[in-house]
């Protein structure tokens, strides 16, 4: 017999119980009697299972997911966060620390830093910056909890999903009811040919029709020599007064082009509040609905946040302006007052309507000897 078979045979018999009769057995604890247990000495320890990731803390926060990392949206969004922070560091002392999660898209990314940081404590989550990154919010299992999306939604959504936006079409049915209270009743618009500005004669039109009622269009290129033309269809086309669906390009080009003996409306699409007065010249007379935060510096809203730290195109100090009010509104429906009282925001009076959605109410502005001065009421 080999060495190897001879320890192994040895150690089976060693290792084989030992013969017992029933009798043997003990009732009271189920072992033989002749059983002897001893404590197992210099036994090795189990260690303790390790997790399977970091653990994760859980700190009550503000939540603000902004695709800074995009390309093409991340000079915008990283507006909104300097507004949003500039404001959290006013109110630091009565709000949640704020915690802000770059993405690069607003579709997996978006959804997934929501759920991430619902995971670890949010109170609310701020983001959805473009419309489908607010409806991809409001579709998602982020709506168990509050979310304040940062545009309009297509659908309805849960109850705790809410919005706001700087939408261009409100500013437009907006403009319209203010040509309407001022007494008229014939609407000659003259639009552009690009996605937006055909999105704020489309809102013109509508709340005009229901509101007043006749409508008649021009269509402008924006060609340079396209701009005479426009008197000649305008003196053609039956009007007491005319909407600007224009860039601001384009609505510099076209106005001097309309009789002064027509009043003149638009929307914050066709007039830079910052541009210089010299520039401005040309909108002499144009009525448009703006921001506070443009038009009057002496709001109390205003006065009590800081300037950006860096210029910024009126693009994206709108944007910044729009961060400042994110915040607020934030902070109201953690607060649980939301629809309490409208917030005298910086870009307008913010109301909470039905659908959870904020509406901005703007002041009325007029363009004056280049400069952009507040309507009276």
């Amino acid at each position: 017999m080999s060495r190897f078979n001879a320890l192994l045979l040895a150690t089976v018999v060693l290792l084989a119980p030992p013969a017992f009769s029933q009798e043997d057995i003990d009732p009271a604890t189920g072992l033989s009697r002749s059983t002897v247990v001893q404590p197992l000495r210099d036994a090795v320890p189990v260690p303790e299972p390790k997790p399977l990731g970091p653990p994760v803390a859980k700190r009550p926060h503000i939540a603000l997911v902004l695709p800074t990392a995009s390309p093409a949206l991340g000079r915008l969004a990283e507006a909104v966060r300097q507004g949003f922070m500039a404001a959290a560091d006013v109110g630091a002392k009565e709000s949640p620390p704020v915690h802000v999660s770059a993405v690069e898209n607003e579709a997996q990314a978006l959804v997934d830093a929501c759920r991430h940081a619902q995971a670890t404590g949010a109170m609310i989550v701020v983001g959805g910056l473009t419309r489908d990154g607010a409806q991809a919010l409001a579709g998602s299992d982020c709506a168990r909890q509050t979310v304040l999306a940062l545009n309009e939604l297509r659908a309805p959504s849960s109850p705790l999903v809410y919005s706001v936006s700087l939408s261009l079409e409100h500013e437009a049915r907006q403009a319209a009811l203010l040509a309407v209270a001022d007494g008229w009743r014939a609407a000659i618009v003259v639009h552009g040919t690009n996605p937006l500005a055909r999105r704020v004669q489309e809102a013109f039109e509508r709340e005009w029709e229901r509101a007043a009622g006749e409508v008649r269009r021009i269509a402008y290129g924006g060609k340079e020599e396209e701009a005479p033309l426009v008197r000649e269809r305008i003196a053609a086309t039956r009007g007491d007064m005319v909407f600007f669906a224009l860039e601001p390009i384009d609505a510099r080009a076209v106005r001097p082009y309309v009789s002064g003996m027509l009043p003149i409306y638009a929307t914050s699409l066709s007039v830079n509040p910052r541009a210089d007065a010299i520039v401005n010249l040309d909108l002499q007379g144009v009525r448009y609905v703006e921001m506070p935060w443009f038009l009057q510096p002496d709001h109390l809203a205003v006065m009590a946040y800081p300037q950006p730290k860096a210029a910024m195109a009126v693009e994206e100090e709108r944007l910044y302006a729009f961060g400042i009010d994110a915040f607020r509104l934030a902070l109201a429906l953690l607060r649980g007052e939301a629809s309490k009282a409208p917030v005298d925001g910086v870009t307008g009076r913010l109301a909470l309507e039905a659908g959870n959605h904020f509406m901005r109410t703007l002041p009325a502005a007029e363009v004056d000897g280049g400069r952009v001065i507040p309507l009276r009421p």
